[in-house]
């Protein structure tokens, strides 16, 4: 069994939530105050030199196309009704204040809710006025209750809601989503995130405000709270575009059939210490799944070319550091070593069981990248930080 009128009040709720998340994540004020049910739907308050801004915001949503603000709905005439109310109390406290009615419905230009809106002259307010006091002659049953003792408030009071109206409608929720996802300036590679970012800032939204409600306080808060949350499902949601893709999604197939017959010097340099021809092969894969990679990265800004080169330079330094140690080991001066000490020297190379290596903010963890940047070095190929796994001219005596 349906029930309609419970699921269009909770998709009420669900557009009041994302105008409010709207609101905080297009302010320009830090210190602006964002209220959900206190002095209506959705609130503002900004600080200003002169005094506070108070945005009162009303919001209508409909599942149909007709439009909730009729010039006879009670949506329009209690909107109408509860700011006049508060309007005394308003003006003590705040210097300012503005009624915004949002629907996500149509409104023709030639409604009642259009022409309180458009009035900014005195003679526009004027004949917005005598239009209000016309309609509400008009009404019947209950929203002519309402309409009664909206035209019979303070003349001046009615003049200063209509000055400082405003109606929005046809906010459609795509269109809503889509604004916010401009307020939030996500990166581009964050984009095929942004639902479960706008979900988790909703859901973090409606959680603060239950807690706050089940206290049976009114619910306010600043934007820190959730432009610090933003930042770090940005943090979250990057972690995976910040590593190293792994070898199986790089193109290294496709590069070592275009290059089979190339032949690079760290691979020469292994056969001539004796590395099995498959381990050649596989660090042949290593190698392209590396240059690969690499040019992904720097193409889409991700690394720069300063950071491989402190990657290569802290390489040379550790091949450097395994060549000394294993000189004085063996007793043995660099210049002497043999096609067997520069295998050996290789074999204390491979990559530990953790190879985590850094570069900037990005993390490469998979051993084809520690492998591939070695041979990268060896290929003397640009690098600033050259090696060599067997040093040209050394044979195995």
């Amino acid at each position: 069994m349906d029930n309609t009128e419970a699921s269009a009040s909770i998709a009420g709720y669900g557009f009041q939530f994302e105008r409010a998340l709207y609101r905080i994540f297009h302010s320009t004020h830090r210190k602006a105050l964002f209220g959900i049910e206190t002095t209506d739907d959705v609130a503002e308050i900004i600080p200003k030199k002169g005094g506070t801004l108070s945005i009162l915001e009303q919001d209508k949503h409909t599942r149909t196309d007709k439009n909730p603000v009729q010039d006879s709905s009670r949506n329009l005439w209690n909107s109408l009704k509860n700011w006049l109310n508060k309007l005394d109390a308003l003006k003590s406290e705040h210097a300012e204040i503005r009624f915004v009615l949002i629907t996500n419905g149509t409104v023709t230009k030639t409604a009642l809710a259009s022409k309180l809106s458009n009035a900014k002259t005195d003679e526009e307010i004027a004949e917005a006025l005598k239009a209000l006091k016309s309609q509400a002659k008009k009404l019947t049953k209950e929203v002519k209750v309402i309409g009664t003792e909206v035209v019979n408030f303070d003349e001046a009071l009615l003049k200063y809601v209509i000055a400082n109206f405003e109606l929005v409608d046809e906010m459609q929720p795509d269109d809503l989503k889509e604004a916010i996802y401009t307020a939030l300036q996500l990166p581009s590679h964050l984009e095929k995130h942004q639902d479960l970012i706008l979900d988790n800032l909703t859901g973090r939204l409606f959680n603060d405000c239950l807690d706050v409600w089940r206290k049976k306080e009114p619910f306010w808060t600043t934007s820190d709270v959730y432009f610090t949350r933003k930042q770090l499902l940005f943090e979250f949601y990057s972690a995976d575009d910040w590593s190293a893709r792994s070898q199986e999604n790089t193109d290294y197939k496709k590069l070592m059939h275009e290059n089979e017959h190339l032949l690079l010097p760290f691979m020469a340099q292994l056969r001539e210490i004796g590395i099995m021809d498959r381990t050649i092969e596989k660090e042949i894969g290593h190698y392209w799944a590396t240059y690969s990679e690499r040019s992904r990265l720097l193409k889409l800004g991700k690394v720069l070319n300063e950071d491989f080169d402190s990657l290569e330079e802290k390489f040379c330094k550790e091949w450097d550091g395994v060549r000394e140690h294993y000189s004085n080991e063996e007793s043995l001066p660099l210049e002497d070593f043999s096609a067997k000490d520069h295998k050996k020297v290789y074999l204390r190379i491979l990559p530990p069981d953790n190879c985590e290596v850094s570069m900037g903010r990005l993390k490469a963890k998979h051993p084809y990248f520690y492998h591939g940047t070695h041979h990268h070095q060896v290929n003397d190929d640009g690098t600033k930080h050259p090696i060599h796994w067997m040093k040209p001219g050394v044979t195995d005596a």
